[in-house]
């Protein structure tokens, strides 16, 4: 089976593969996280700052990967569109092969973050070489299936390192091709409480993947 650093290499390979697809007014940004969280590189569409960034990546004893996703929600939010016509899609792709270890930041609060943010989470779970980690791993693969069903992203989980390569390339190619779709609530009501929402689809053998709800206003 591949060396930590062999794998370190294919998942930096596979991820580079998905920053070559960043289009010219596209924007992505690098974020390191093992006991704690680094931004390698902020938001660029400078693709070989993009890839020096990825292979300077480095695999680490803990994870946390609820303060990585917090604070990557966190920098997304501070890209703001440049004109109000301007509809900004935002994604976070997420890569971890354990459940967190060291975050400060609960589950519930980041879960929180993201149903409020308007931000898409793609989650990759890698499958752990030892077996010791796997107990571990269950626990981590259910929050990366609920931080991806609840933002209208996808999670996917790959048995080896080889295959991130196709999984990226899917996350890629479907976040080019999606729809942006609004409506104007007739709720009157501003309790700032969660609203669910359903969108259904008349195509068939087609679902419609959305985000789960929004937080209706509150009054000031």
């Amino acid at each position: 089976s591949p060396s930590m650093e062999q794998r370190m290499e294919h998942a930096q390979e596979a991820a580079i593969g998905f920053a070559r697809k960043v289009r010219e007014n596209d924007l992505a940004q690098v974020v390191d996280f093992d006991s704690r969280v680094e931004i390698k590189l902020g938001f660029t569409n400078n693709l070989a700052e993009l890839e020096s960034a990825i292979r300077s990546t480095s695999p680490g004893g803990s994870t946390a990967l609820h303060n990585a996703v917090y604070i990557s929600l966190k920098e997304l939010a501070k890209v703001k569109a440049k004109n109000p016509d301007e509809v900004r899609r935002q994604a976070i792709v997420v890569l971890s092969d354990g459940e967190d270890t060291s975050s400060l930041v609960s589950f519930e609060e980041v879960l929180e973050l993201a149903k409020r943010s308007e931000t898409a989470i793609y989650t990759i779970g890698l499958q752990p070489r030892e077996t010791s980690a796997l107990r571990g791993f269950r626990e981590a693969e259910f929050v990366l299936r609920q931080l991806a069903q609840e933002t209208g992203g996808r999670a996917f989980f790959a048995n080896k390192v080889e295959d991130l390569k196709d999984v990226y390339s899917q996350i890629a190619d479907e976040l080019s091709s999606q729809y942006s779709m609004g409506y104007a609530s007739r709720n009157p009501r501003r309790d700032g409480a969660f609203r669910r929402l359903v969108v259904q689809t008349t195509r068939p053998n087609t679902t419609a993947r959305r985000k789960r709800g929004y937080y209706g206003p509150v009054s000031h």
